[in-house]
């Protein structure tokens, strides 16, 4: 009996401390957020330019056929819920990519009337970069202890470098085409909207994925319009804290 007795007390006593232990674990992190993502802007958007310009009486032309391609990208998102079910963010992202522009001119004879010379050629490897500021407003959707959704829109800033084939000289006298490039910047202001989903793998880490539009419309040199960003998706790691 008085073995008996005594397990009895320590089975209590483990149970007590055990309730004890339970009623003293913090809760769920659940105020900052922050999201490290690798993922893909699939998109392509064209960069292609037609100009003229007077030239020994006539009309000289070029064209330039481009395009943006796809390509990685990094993003990386931080924020703070004001709100259980609503907090705010701003985000950062990152993306650049190369492309070819072929070059098509027409320059006229400087001697004999209507006898253009048409030439075609290709430039390589001409660089595009997309740095964007996003400013997120954020409602979360619980699913499970472990498991969230998260809905985001807000407005995005786009800052972009451009190379282009931006113009073209001919010396005089001279039927020959000198192409000009150039790198150009501007930062273009367009909105963002998007979906997150998290599992807490602990109480602090875990991990996601996103599926987000972000774009904007820039004009730059002698492109006007163009669009940058597009739809992105990745996944990576999620913190709270």
């Amino acid at each position: 009996m008085p073995m008996t007795r005594n397990l009895v007390m320590a089975m209590l006593i483990a149970a007590g401390a055990a309730n004890a232990s339970a009623q003293t674990q913090p809760p769920p992190a659940n105020l900052g957020f922050l999201n490290v993502n690798f993922g893909a802007q699939p998109g392509s958007h064209d960069v292609g330019t037609n100009q003229s310009f007077p030239l020994y009486g006539e009309t000289a032309t070029f064209t330039t056929a481009q395009e943006n391609g796809s390509g990685a990208m990094f993003d990386i998102t931080a924020g703070y819920k004001i709100r259980p079910a609503f907090g705010v963010a701003v985000g950062f992202s990152n993306f650049s990519n190369s492309s070819d522009a072929t070059v098509s001119t027409s320059i006229p004879d400087p001697l004999v009337f209507d006898r253009p010379r048409a030439s075609t050629s290709t430039v390589s490897n001409l660089e595009h970069s997309e740095r964007g500021i996003h400013l997120q407003a954020v409602w979360f959707v619980p699913v499970t202890d472990k498991i969230d959704v998260a809905l985001s829109a807000g407005p995005s800033f786009i800052m972009v470098k451009q190379d282009l084939v931006s113009s073209v000289t001919v010396p005089a006298g001279t039927q020959t085409a000198n192409l000009n490039q150039s790198s150009e910047k501007k930062t273009g202001v367009g909105a963002n909207i998007g979906v997150d989903g998290t599992y807490l793998i602990t109480r602090n880490f875990g991990a996601g994925v996103f599926l987000r539009y972000a774009g904007a419309k820039v004009d730059v040199g002698p492109v006007e319009g163009l669009s940058v960003g597009g739809f992105q998706a990745g996944g990576g790691v999620r913190v709270r804290f």
